[in-house]
């Protein structure tokens, strides 16, 4: 008779949660006292088990310490009135993000590279939000460089290319709500090969 209480395991690994940030951004540098905001979160899970990626909820972010500028527009088709419009603070989209996902801070997640971590860190820091996320986190850019072979990583457009992966139909590149499938499918397509 198995006598040990059951422990609830660390991480919920049936499920990885994927990640996309998009920033204010630039031409060149940032205009004087201005700085990088977040402005999009864009969140999917991959569920493990039958490797199936379920979109999450649109989060936009309202800047705080800058505006968007025409360069940020055409790069990622976020218009400052769509963030007047439907913009949350910071601490509003992360609130939006557990309500999707329950539990964030115990379940894996993933971007592609190590921006997403970084930028998620020093904004929270900066706002004073607590960090939401868990600290195990899966770079999938080195993985999937280092699943194929090659002898350095590539940006997410050509990783996909160069695995056969299309991207999913109607996606831009740059918009956190359609990057994040596309990294949740090439995260499925590593974890399929390591399953066959």
């Amino acid at each position: 008779m198995d006598t040990e209480p059951t422990r609830r395991p660390r991480f919920d690994l049936s499920r990885i949660l994927v990640i996309d940030l998009e920033a204010t951004c630039w031409q060149g540098a940032p205009p004087t006292g201005e700085q990088h905001d977040i402005i999009e979160i864009g969140n999917a899970i991959l569920y493990t088990g039958e490797l199936r990626v379920e979109p999450g909820p649109e989060i936009l972010v309202r800047p705080t310490r800058s505006n968007i500028s025409e360069f940020c527009t055409e790069l990622t088709g976020i218009t400052q009135e769509m963030l007047d419009e439907k913009g949350v603070p910071l601490v509003d989209g992360i609130r939006a993000l557990r309500e999707a996902h329950g539990d964030i801070a115990r379940v894996v997640w993933a971007s592609y590279g190590e921006y997403d971590r970084g930028k998620l860190q020093a904004d929270c820091d900066s706002l004073g939000i607590p960090y939401p996320l868990g600290d195990t986190h899966i770079n999938v850019k080195r993985l999937a460089a280092l699943a194929a072979g090659w002898k350095r990583e590539h940006g997410m457009m050509e990783t996909l290319k160069r695995l056969h992966i299309e991207p999913a139909p109607g996606s831009r590149h740059h918009r956190g709500y359609d990057d994040v499938i596309n990294i949740a499918r090439l995260l499925a397509a590593v974890l399929r090969g390591l399953k066959a």
